[in-house]
């Protein structure tokens, strides 16, 4: 069987992102076929976050294992942070995308770190586990930027005007922090679309 390929979008400096990531990985880890489930992680910068939004999304992330500490929304631009996201993805594929997202999380809203900062990104990125020499190379250039405007695009083809949006199998999307519930039931029903018939093997 084909992988059933998982979209999400999201920002950064969002804490809903956050959120989101971690309900679908859940739900990924409880679906029927888990490991036929891949996750590709695109960014879309959206407007600055309020206080209100950060208190709100960190008491309904607590039980998905989040903590916020940040009692101001983030500032910094995210835009070398979100081509670390598809450096990530280029070096290690999903799984080191995802490392690399989940760092620039917890930098952001456990540790309030600043990541427009350059010396700050590098040492986010190698704690993740990309090739150091790569960070700085492509921090120092526009490298990856034309990834950006390229998620950018895809999103607004499909419709998505924010994040955090998840679309599966190229086809069914829910936008919002859904609950793992209902990510998972979105997955099980495209994973029994997407299987051939016949047993697996």
């Amino acid at each position: 069987m084909a992988e059933l390929v998982l979209d999400l979008w999201g920002d950064v400096r969002d804490p809903w992102s956050h959120v989101a990531k971690r309900r679908v990985e859940a739900a990924v880890s409880a679906s029927t076929h888990p490991m036929d489930v891949v996750v590709v992680h695109h960014v879309l910068a959206g407007p600055p976050v309020t206080d209100a939004t950060l208190e709100e999304a960190s008491i309904a992330g607590r039980p998905d294992g989040i903590d916020v500490t940040l009692t101001s929304a983030p500032e910094a631009d995210p835009a070398d942070a979100h081509r670390l996201v598809a450096l990530a993805l280029e070096l290690g594929g999903p799984p080191l995308q995802g490392a690399m997202l989940e760092r620039l999380y917890a930098a952001v809203f456990t540790e309030g770190v600043d990541v427009a900062d350059p010396l700050v990104l590098q040492r986010l990125a190698a704690e993740a586990g990309l090739d150091e020499r790569r960070v700085a190379a492509v921090l120092a250039s526009s490298d990856h930027a034309a990834d950006l405007v390229s998620d950018e695009q895809a999103a607004r083809s499909l419709g998505i005007e924010g994040t955090p949006h998840l679309v599966v199998d190229h086809r069914l999307g829910l936008g919002g922090p859904a609950s793992v519930r209902d990510y998972l039931a979105l997955i099980d029903r495209a994973l029994e679309e997407h299987q051939p018939a016949g047993p697996r093997r």
